[in-house]
């Protein structure tokens, strides 16, 4: 029987593959920008056919130091998942596809791997240990607080309905030996005493039109 890991393993998980692939980012533009400088960092792109070789150059600098330190602090992740996924394809197709598959030769597997990975982190996220979940996370912690409990709706009390005067009721059935008989405490209502009717008489009869 599989059992399904808790979520604080997967967050962890997560946490450590922006760390690794944050460090490893953040070298490469570290020595592109400060070790080469972009004056050689740009020459090398040319000796490798890289079109427009300073604007490349300052571009894979920018993402790989900026998104370096996006990812190891957990900020627009996917967004900087694209942008390093764009780079990697780009040194795949122009500088190591046709050396096979090997690093030592020259060949794809490093920027294979941290395409994988990128792949991977672009459709998970960053996780709960990010600083996107602490900012997305606090809006909806005030949002529920500043939302008051509703009342609770008032109950009608309980109100005891009296017929009006005048009208009749059913006398309550009491069942016996004899069969049914009115129970001895209710009685029918007495008659109102509404004097006799008038008697309309007859008038004359209406005269003849012959």
């Amino acid at each position: 029987m599989k059992r399904s890991q808790p979520a604080v393993v997967g967050d962890v998980a997560l946490l450590v593959a922006r760390l690794l692939l944050g460090v490893i980012m953040i070298a490469h533009g570290y020595q592109k920008l400060v070790v080469d400088g972009i004056g050689r960092t740009t020459a090398g792109f040319e000796s490798m056919s890289i079109p427009l070789a300073i604007v490349s150059a300052s571009f894979v600098t920018v993402v790989e130091l900026v998104g370096g330190v996006l990812l190891v602090v957990g900020l627009m992740t996917r967004t900087v998942a694209g942008c390093m996924g764009f780079v990697m394809a780009g040194a795949a197709v122009f500088v190591h596809a046709r050396h096979g598959v090997f690093v030592a030769d020259g060949g794809w597997e490093l920027v294979g791997s941290i395409g994988g990975a990128l792949l991977a982190l672009a459709a998970a996220g960053p996780g709960r240990l990010s600083v996107a979940h602490v900012v997305r996370a606090r809006p909806q912690r005030s949002a529920v607080a500043a939302v008051p409990p509703r009342p609770p709706m008032p109950v009608a009390p309980m109100q005891e309905i009296i017929p009006p005067a005048g009208l009749p009721t059913t006398p309550l059935i009491e069942l016996g030996p004899d069969g049914p008989r009115p129970a001895a405490s209710m009685r029918f209502p007495e008659p109102v005493a509404s004097g006799p009717l008038p008697v309309r008489r007859p008038g004359p009869p209406p005269p003849s039109l012959r």
